[in-house]
């Protein structure tokens, strides 16, 4: 679950606590959480809001150093905001965007305003083919390659460190194209098309049905910021430092790769995995539940109700009549039997998890697809730091 659960009662806070200490009002303190800038915990027994002291106390030094002059990173942000259980991209519904925009067009909103007049996405450099067929170990996730490329880019990008906007903006469109490329492909790649066009012969053998793409292109639209998540505030500390682009997306690749964050989806597609089959889901959560731990994918505490990327990507997915029945039959069970046992809904971690599943993707395309995704909103971060201090 994506909630936190401190281990010492003295380490929390009330909500009107944590108010007093960041000298704001309660309702200040419920704006954080929703920005993702501050996150709730819980106490056994209790339904109250909680928080943690150093939490708390980290955001209240943070905004002291701005006060003082120093280059600490800010603790607000203008590119994502979450209102009414809506996920807005600059104010705009990320769910409606990812419904009417090509994910070209998203990340241009993301980083201009502006969804029109998209320039090419043009890579700088070859390697990216180098990167993709290099023998990497056969446990080496897609993730693994995206840091090599990125790396690797970085390298022979001698011009990295201009940090002016149209340099930056430049060095993401050119980056996250040759991102995909860097991915070997296991079907049949095709003429270039769009990006997730470019993508789904690099994470399945499935053949590219329309439906399966478009559905991929949104899933990168949905997961492309989210506040000041964990990786995405590690991005801002490497780019409030001055960081080059590829040091501030190589940063938040470490972070996501963490199984609370972005690599969460590998283990809710090795669960539909091991389910298999329909009929099989009771029993095997019931084993995955006895070896004590928590189910993956369910649990999104910055929602009152439902996580809305995962419902919307969840009703495409299962609504599609291209994909083989009986896994759509396993998601549906999973979902159900969660649901009808708790209050928790599907994320949209779970959502990576079941299009991977149903697809037949390869082990770690969830978090390739997260980040590829978040690297749009790494990029909007870094640039949101850059302007507020030059």
């Amino acid at each position: 679950m994506a909630e936190q659960t401190a281990e010492a009662d003295g380490e929390l806070l009330t909500a009107d606590e944590a108010a007093d200490l960041l000298g704001v009002r309660r309702q200040t303190v419920y704006a954080y959480v929703s920005r993702g800038q501050l996150t709730r915990d819980s106490k056994p027994g209790s339904r109250q809001s909680w928080f943690r002291r150093t939490d708390v106390e980290a955001m209240a030094r943070g905004d002291r150093a701005q006060q003082a002059g120093r280059k600490a990173p800010t603790n607000r942000t203008e590119v994502t905001s979450i209102v009414d259980d809506q996920l807005l991209y600059r104010g705009r519904d990320a769910v409606e965007l990812a419904r009417t925009a090509t994910f070209e067009q998203a990340v241009e909103w993301l980083w201009r305003g502006a969804e029109d007049d998209v320039p090419a996405w043009r890579e700088l450099a070859d390697l990216p083919a180098e990167v993709a067929a290099l023998p990497l170990p056969a446990q080496c996730l897609p993730l693994d390659r995206l840091k090599l490329a990125t790396a690797g880019i970085a390298t022979v990008d001698g011009l990295r460190y201009d940090l002016s906007t149209p340099a930056v903006l430049a060095v993401a469109r050119s980056l996250l194209a040759a991102l995909v490329r860097s991915l070997p492909p296991r079907g049949e790649t095709g003429d270039p098309g769009s990006l997730a066009a470019q993508l789904w012969p690099r994470l399945t053998a499935a053949p590219a049905r329309p439906r399966g793409v478009r559905l991929l292109d949104q899933a990168l639209v949905l997961v492309a910021d989210h506040g000041l998540a964990p990786s995405t505030r590690a991005v801002r500390l490497a780019a409030s430092v001055d960081a080059d682009p590829y040091s501030v997306v190589l940063t938040g690749m470490s972070v996501a790769s963490g199984l609370r964050h972005g690599g969460s989806s590998i283990a809710v597609h090795g669960l539909l995995d091991d389910i298999g089959e329909p009929g099989q889901v009771a029993a095997v959560v019931a084993e995955h539940l006895r070896r004590g731990g928590p189910l993956p994918g369910f649990g999104q505490p910055r929602y009152v109700r439902a996580d809305p990327r995962a419902a919307f990507l969840l009703g495409e997915l299962l609504a599609d009549s291209t994909v083989d029945p009986n896994r759509l039959r396993v998601v549906r069970e999973v979902i159900e039997l969660v649901e009808n046992r708790s209050d928790e809904h599907p994320n949209v971690e779970f959502a990576l998890g079941a299009l991977c599943f149903a697809h037949d993707m390869v082990r770690g395309a969830g978090e390739a697809v997260f980040v590829l995704g978040r690297v749009a909103g790494w990029i909007a971060h870094a640039l949101e730091e850059h302007t507020g201090r030059h």
